[in-house]
């Protein structure tokens, strides 16, 4: 059987070399990442470069305790990892096998089934319900109470949105193993977990440093947990995933996130003005705790998203044969580049 592969989005400079367009011109609405430049972290850099024939500590102890330092938690609680990526593969190599099963409410982050099947666990998709894609609580909570995995997406991507606290509480409850909260999109939202993953030792909360801090390009992520918990997915852990340098940047912007909520406080706002926008385009613009919106474009979305690939505006969209077929995601990006894009869909959308 051929272990499942994570389809790879087309580079920038592969857009630009197809559609011959010089690669400024390219503005990634699909990657859900910062417009935020990272001129800050080259004072960081510069000093580094001259260390780079030594690995990395594999401990990562002082990336460790700026990431407990910021979620109020303790360095034993805290596994750090190259994204949240990485830390999804950890999880399912500790506590997946061809005796598990993992599940999950679809449409969802594909990783979760992927890192699932590659170690040969079975995985329930349970459907959301619904021309809404209502969360499905009672199908879930019932598959939670047979799952060694249960993944949980909080806020959700691709859809945006967030499950009530009650609702969360509950499927940690029902589950039989361990339930993993995939909070990359936790600042946006305002959400803290620390308080629940101490009230719940079955618990995993992963957060990255790619979104809300716009430091994708470092590939640094973490999660909290239980100590015991944490132990197990250090003992499946590689040496030295993180690069020294990332571990560095990462760890000065943790000891200083003041940078990092008030450009979610510029993100959020402006993520208001752009779904009016897009709103006002005749789009049904779904409700997002995120730096993304959700937006049903009709079943001409994939010619869209075709035709705004080829101006250079690169939007996600979705398998024809998925409930979201009809969609299209936009990353919130800066004013200028979301009216680019607006202007764009005037054009292009039927």
């Amino acid at each position: 059987m051929t272990a499942p592969r994570y389809k790879w989005q087309p580079t920038t400079a592969e857009i630009a070399h197809r559609y011959g367009l010089p690669v400024s011109q390219i503005i990634r609405f699909d990657h859900n990442t910062s417009p935020f430049s990272t001129d800050w972290a080259a004072s960081i850099v510069a000093p580094m470069a001259r260390n780079l024939n030594e690995y990395p500590g594999a401990s990562y102890a002082s990336l460790r305790g700026a990431a407990a330092s910021y979620l109020g938690t303790n360095a034993e609680h805290v596994v750090p990892g190259a994204g949240v990526d990485e830390i999804i593969l950890l999880i399912a190599k500790a506590f997946l096998n061809d005796r598990s099963r993992a599940c999950a409410a679809i449409p969802t982050y594909p990783l979760y089934e992927i890192a699932s099947l590659q170690q040969h666990a079975e995985f329930l998709a349970i459907p959301r319900l619904g021309p809404k894609l209502e969360f499905p609580l009672e199908s879930l909570g019932e598959a939670a109470e047979t799952s060694d995995v249960t993944w949980l997406c909080i806020p959700n991507n691709p859809t945006g949105d967030h499950l009530d606290r009650r609702w969360i509480e509950d499927i940690t409850n029902a589950a039989k193993g361990v339930v993993v909260i995939d909070a990359a999109y936790a600042e946006f939202a305002g959400d803290d977990w620390t308080d629940f993953v101490q009230k719940h030792d079955n618990v995993i909360v992963c957060q990255t440093m790619s979104k809300a801090f716009g430091l994708a390009g470092l590939r640094v992520g973490f999660s909290i947990s239980s100590a015991s918990i944490a132990d197990r997915l250090d003992s499946v852990r590689p040496p030295g995933s993180i690069s020294s340098m990332s571990a560095e940047i990462a760890e000065a912007a943790l000891r200083e996130p003041q940078r990092m909520q008030r450009r979610v406080l510029r993100l959020t706002k402006e993520r208001s003005r752009f779904a009016q926008a897009l709103t006002k385009l005749g789009l049904r613009v779904w409700p997002s705790s995120t730096n993304f919106l959700l937006c049903e474009v009709g079943p001409t979305a994939p010619t869209v998203a075709d035709n705004l690939m080829a101006s250079g505006l690169v939007v996600r969209s979705f398998p024809s044969e998925s409930p979201l077929g009809s969609y299209l995601r936009f990353t919130v990006r800066a004013p200028h580049e979301n009216d680019r894009l607006v202007d764009a869909l005037w054009r292009h959308i039927p």
